[in-house]
């Protein structure tokens, strides 16, 4: 932090600088401020529904990729500063991982839509973009199964043991398009995890006298993710 700080000191760097024209620098930073509005409506439009979202990283992009492109545009003009930054940056890590990586992905497209913004290339950053919408339309046309706003992810906690075998079958007579997700059991407690689009009250009530047929202290739970409850 020091070495980069004595460079930023450097008369010659700010003679180089001084002249920066501060209408381009507001042009370029007006460009990607719009890319980055853009790759948040990118990233709602990739994952849908299908998906869980997160909300802070779309939100981050639109402030993430003018940052990195005012970033690009200050060191592009030193080579002193270019490699300061470097070793400065070298300390940044993520604090939080990031569980998803087409998360990542989307982090790296704001990188490199920023580097296009700032070395004055903005069909390359126009082209990438338009190839992403191409490929999230495509691939939720075709790989995605459409969801309805009344997804949801139920879970059945029961200690009887049950089998999975016959809880999806109990499940699937009243819910007839549930996917099951996953199974695990914790202190003698099974728990069962599905996804089930359409779901309904009435599918609720029976699929609550259902199970409670077969186990009274079977437990459900109901979770309707991104706030997809609706009609």
């Amino acid at each position: 932090m020091e070495s980069f700080l004595e460079v930023l000191s450097q008369k010659e760097l700010w003679q180089t600088t001084g002249n920066l024209n501060i209408v381009s620098y507001l042009y370029i930073l007006l460009i990607s401020l719009t890319f980055g509005i853009i790759l948040s409506v990118v990233y709602h439009l990739y994952f849908q529904d299908n998906e869980p979202q997160d909300a802070s990283l779309s939100r981050s992009l639109v402030l993430l990729t003018p940052s990195l492109t005012t970033i690009f545009w200050m060191i592009q003009f030193s080579i002193p500063m270019s490699l300061g930054l470097l070793g400065t940056l070298s300390f940044v890590r993520f604090r939080t991982p990031v569980k998803r990586s087409e998360d990542v992905a989307f982090i790296v497209i704001a990188l490199t839509v920023a580097i296009s913004c700032a070395v004055d290339r903005y069909l390359v950053g126009v082209v990438f973009i338009v190839l992403l919408i191409a490929y999230a339309t495509f691939r939720n046309s075709f790989f995605m199964r459409p969801t309805s706003r009344r997804f949801a992810v139920i879970t059945v906690n029961t200690k009887s043991g049950i089998a999975l075998q016959e809880l999806q079958a109990q499940v699937g007579k009243i819910c007839k398009h549930c996917d099951f997700v996953s199974a695990r059991n914790y202190d003698g407690i099974s728990s069962f995890v599905f996804n089930i689009p359409r779901f309904t009250d009435k599918m609720y009530e029976t699929l609550v006298s259902s199970l409670a047929a077969h186990d009274e202290g079977v437990r459900l739970n109901v979770f309707f993710p991104n706030e997809r409850l609706g009609s």
